[in-house]
């Protein structure tokens, strides 16, 4: 690639045969983690036009990545560019470990981060000084230790900032933004924009994770998991996706295979022909054998690689435990992944261990470069961008404020029937008689192939009289539509907490008649570690049920488990807009201690009502022997007919021998938080100084204690 007379060729050379030091795996014992089932309710709610359909052998990957990365390296000098004497490598330091976690870091500190620097000075800033590299590579940190066999990675491009704003953004340097064309920011911005450029999957030095690899052969017809629920109907699947050109350009052996042409109008994969009674048969409840010791299936966990490239769109992923590697390509219009032969790190030499990494990263660059390009083309004029879903949890009580404003109901068109409006009464008591929900997922690459059954654990909170008995679930041979609950999330989700994941929601209920009805609600879902804050919560909205507590406490239709994964949902009314949302409409500044900068005499005469209201509906859960124990502005709702509620429950104690201090000092703080005592502070001081019309002061509606104090006797 360099002619000997070049002194840099030695030093390149020697990088791009490196090879991993040799380590034992894991030794067998009963303390280290266990591999688990890897897939989640949502990987088995894709799109089928984005599914995995067939794994082929394709042997030839290291080898073409290889003459990828010798092209590569060619046109730099070719364009009379050359590497430095001076590059200043940080030392690699030894990870002693067999955990995932540590077989990432390995790979990150001695193979990713080299690979990285030369792919960025070999696309973007091959005359800097300072090799700085605006490709990195990262790690998923959860680290729960059941949950540590396996562990997601990703190389990407990170998006500068003139200035390091501490949120994973970083400073170009001075000295290597004085040298780049002008070409390159803004490319480097489109691709900062994306996910990943590729994707890892780091499993445990373990002989399981050797076995896994080792198995992960070729297949013609990849079963792809998904709900088993019968005789439901399908989502809409969109179409299917397109590789870049330069995949068959990079890869020839992909040019010369015969693939499905892909189809230009929308699939549906319903599995049963619609019809005006549709009776569904719910799987058989498959949990208990998921929360078994698991045995390692690769089908699993390909599945679940599969699953995370399509959500970050990836074409290449990294299957890796440190004494075995493969390499995959995902080919997104046939729907196949290739799979490369077994790869040893410590003993791969033709081409070099490192040369055939840094092959891979260019091609992943490259071929993002180029799908940017193609959409561009694909999309001549301009289009307005979804925004993206903000983490701030402040915004998401005024988005679903505005979702569920009263609009003209509209059913889907496919089953041509108008809806009507039903008594709320009447519509919450057909909830609580059925059993069985049906939950569709609808947005983005997640478009049910079959709906999820989830069967009723709990009783729904709104029926009168409350019935607080044990509840049993009584599994039926069929379901006619009048038993079950049909549930679709059209949107991502608007909301993540401790207890999970927040949509709004479409309820549909269909009556014998065949007459369907609908209503906007909420469902929180819960998955793994958080079902048991969900449970919490549930029985905290019973027990009040049972106490008969009824002002400013949500209607919770119940608590249901799915049957196969495990996964949990509460369904809900809309409790409307948070204390916090409304201060922002009225384009007061809330701060991060939840201070408010306003003048506005409406929002403190106003507190004056919100406070008695909320200390009467927090008189109501004392009443009831819970403590909220989470009050803060975000939990204090008011709908669009002015009734406040108080939500969130997962963190509620229930004690009936709780002292009524404890009581007192949680209205103190309820009275603090809405800024009840900055208003009256407020008020003296404008007295005091004799203030005019003019004056104006702090008012502080914020949680008055911080999410990381506790109140103590």
């Amino acid at each position: 690639m360099l002619p000997d007379t070049d002194p840099f060729a030695p030093q390149l050379k020697r990088f791009l045969n490196t090879n991993y030091e040799t380590e034992e795996r894991y030794p067998d014992s009963s303390d280290r983690p266990k591999p688990r089932h890897p897939l989640i309710f949502f990987d088995r709610h894709i799109a089928s036009t984005l599914q995995l359909k067939s794994i082929k052998h394709a042997p030839w990957i290291p080898k073409e990545l290889g003459r990828i990365c010798e092209d590569t390296i060619r046109q730099f000098t070719a364009a009379g560019h050359h590497f430095i004497h001076s590059w200043r490598n940080q030392r690699n330091y030894p990870i002693w470990g067999r955990a995932s976690q540590n077989v990432a870091e390995y790979h990150f500190v001695h193979i990713a981060r080299p690979c990285n620097a030369y792919a960025s000075r070999l696309l973007f800033n091959p005359d800097d000084p300072d090799w700085f590299s605006f490709i990195m590579s990262r790690m998923d940190w959860y680290t729960h230790i059941d949950y540590s066999f396996n562990r997601f990675g990703d190389t990407a491009v990170l998006k500068p900032k003139e200035t390091d704003t501490g949120e994973g953004d970083y400073e170009i340097p001075p000295e290597t933004s004085q040298i780049l064309e002008d070409w390159v920011i803004p490319i480097i911005n489109k691709l900062s924009g994306l996910p990943t450029i590729f994707n890892y999957e780091f499993y445990m030095k373990t002989k399981e994770a050797e076995v896994l690899l080792e198995s992960m052969g070729p297949c013609q017809q990849f079963k792809w998991e998904i709900p088993t629920v019968k005789g439901a109907s399908a989502t809409l699947a969109s179409s299917r996706p397109l590789d870049s050109p330069l995949i068959k350009a990079f890869f020839p052996s992909l040019a010369v295979l015969k693939h499905a042409k892909p189809s230009s109008r929308k699939e549906t994969t319903s599995l049963n022909t619609t019809t005006k009674k549709r009776k569904v048969v719910a799987p058989l409840r498959k949990t208990q054998g998921r929360e078994l010791q698991y045995r390692v299936n690769a089908h699993h966990f390909i599945q679940k690689a599969w699953a995370r490239a399509v959500e970050t769109d990836a074409t290449f992923i990294v299957f890796s435990c440190g004494r075995l590697e493969r390499i995959g390509i995902r080919h997104r219009e046939s729907q196949t992944l290739y799979l490369s032969d077994l790869i040893n790190p410590a003993q791969w030499k033709d081409p070099g261990y490192c040369q055939m990494h840094l092959g891979l990263v260019l091609a992943a660059t490259k071929d993002r470069m180029a799908m940017l390009d193609q959409k561009e083309i694909s999309v001549p004029r301009p289009f307005k961008r979804k925004k993206e879903l903000s983490t701030n949890p402040a915004h998401y009580n005024s988005m679903k404020d505005k979702a569920t404003r009263r609009k003209r109901r509209k059913l889907n068109p496919e089953l041509e029937v108008t809806s009507l409006e039903m008594d709320k009464k009447a519509f919450d008591n057909e909830l609580a008689k059925r059993d069985l929900v049906l939950l569709y997922l609808n947005y983005g690459f997640l478009q049910s192939p079959a709906p999820s059954s989830f069967q009723r654990m709990e009783p729904s909170c709104v029926s009168r009289p409350f019935n607080n008995e044990r509840y049993i679930f009584k599994r039926k041979p069929t379901y006619p539509p009048a038993s079950y609950i049909s549930v679709t999330a059209n949107n991502d989700y608007v909301g993540d907490g401790a207890v999970g994941l927040i949509y709004r929601i479409t309820v549909e209920i269909e009556l014998d008649s065949g007459t369907k009805y609908q209503r906007n609600l909420i469902l929180k879902l819960a998955i793994d570690l958080k079902k048991e804050r969900i449970i919490q919560e549930y029985q905290s909205y019973k027990r009040l049920a049972a106490a008969g507590v009824t002002y400013g406490i949500i209607g919770v239709h119940g608590l249901f488990h799915d049957m196969e994964t495990g996964a949990m949902i509460m369904i809900m009314d809309d409790a409307g807009m948070s204390l916090r949302d409304r201060a922002i409409e009225q384009n007061l500044a809330v701060k991060i201690n939840d201070s408010v900068d306003t003048s506005e005499e409406e929002w403190y005469v106003s507190s004056f009502y919100t406070t008695d209201a909320f200390v009467e509906v927090l008189k109501g859960i004392h009443s009831a022997h819970i403590l909220h124990d989470d009050l803060r502005i975000d939990n204090l709702m008011i709908n669009n007919n002015g009734e406040p509620f108080i939500v969130d429950f997962d963190c509620g104690i229930y004690d009936i021998d709780t002292h009524p201090n404890q009581y007192d000092r949680e209205v103190t703080e309820l009275m603090s938080t809405i800024g009840w005592t900055r208003v009256i502070e407020y008020e003296d001081e404008d007295e005091d100084a004799g203030g005019g019309e003019g004056d104006s002061g702090e008012v502080d509606v914020g949680d008055g204690i911080s999410d990381g104090d506790e109140i103590h006797e």
